[in-house]
């Protein structure tokens, strides 16, 4: 067994675990040890980076495309989440986070897609920020859905589960733009390395991927720029929010599934 897929199959057993932990406290009428919540979680993240480390890296580059980014994306998230949860309420979004990393862990190991691209110039960092301002983003988005869920139930009269232990609505939509505005930030940095560094868009069919990422870029742009002048929150917050990851979730990995799977062209 390669060291790829025998760190893959530890980060799967515990995102298992950990997505376990954070469902069974749904039913629960106090909150857990985030400790708890976060050791499988914080084993999970380190395991997948190394087997990340093992299936990525090439004598001839990195090996990118639909699965081998999807799966660095869960790993960089799973990161984040852990990180961040130990300064703020974040580790709900594991229920969300936890069993998609423990699905696509071992989609990326045993389903081959993807080409390896050597990374010369500023490609390399291009892929980095990239990378890092869709993973921000999903945490965003993540944040928005468990946001929803909390104004429907708060629209009910009724709380349930583990929503009686969620942090007030005013500081589930700070959290919410505090990941939006380091998100955008960190888009607009990949998008200008990728105009710098990016030699040919139509040979590289990165067109239609360029054009969605602007667009999800101006979606986020137009929603700080509403809250900042006219205040906006709540559902709108929230429509803007899943709209524009909608968007840059169709930029890569809508076009990659298109380009690998249907074209089969890298």
């Amino acid at each position: 067994m390669n060291p790829a897929v025998a760190f893959g199959l530890i980060a799967t057993l515990f995102y298992a675990l950990a997505a376990l932990l954070v469902y069974r406290q749904f039913g629960s009428q106090t909150a857990p040890s985030r400790l708890r919540l976060l050791a499988p979680a914080t084993v999970a993240v380190v395991a997948h980076a190394v087997s990340l480390y093992f299936l990525l890296v090439t004598d001839q580059g990195l090996m990118l495309g639909l699965l081998p980014v999807a799966s660095c994306m869960a790993a960089a998230v799973t990161g984040m989440v852990v990180v961040s949860s130990l300064y703020r309420p974040f580790q709900w979004i594991g229920a969300l986070v936890f069993p998609f990393s423990a699905v696509i862990v071992p989609a990326s190991l045993w389903i081959h897609t993807g080409y390896v691209r050597p990374m010369e110039h500023g490609i390399g960092l291009h892929v980095l920020l990239s990378i890092l301002a869709y993973s921000v983003l999903v945490i965003s988005a993540c944040q928005a859905i468990l946001l929803l869920i909390q104004h429907r139930q708060l629209k009910d009269g009724h709380i349930r589960g583990v929503m009686r232990v969620f942090p007030p609505i005013q500081i589930m939509e700070s959290m919410l733009f505090d990941t939006i505005w380091l998100g955008e930030a960190l888009l607009t940095v990949a998008i200008l390395f990728g105009f710098f560094y990016v030699d040919d868009l139509f040979a590289q069919h990165l067109v239609h991927k360029t054009v969605l990422t602007l667009a999800s870029w101006v979606i986020f742009a137009v929603l700080l720029a509403g809250r900042h002048l006219k205040g906006w929150r709540g559902l709108t917050a929230i429509r803007f929010t899943l709209t524009g990851f909608a968007v840059l979730l169709v930029a890569f990995f809508g076009s990659q599934l298109v380009l690998e799977v249907i074209l089969r062209r890298p």
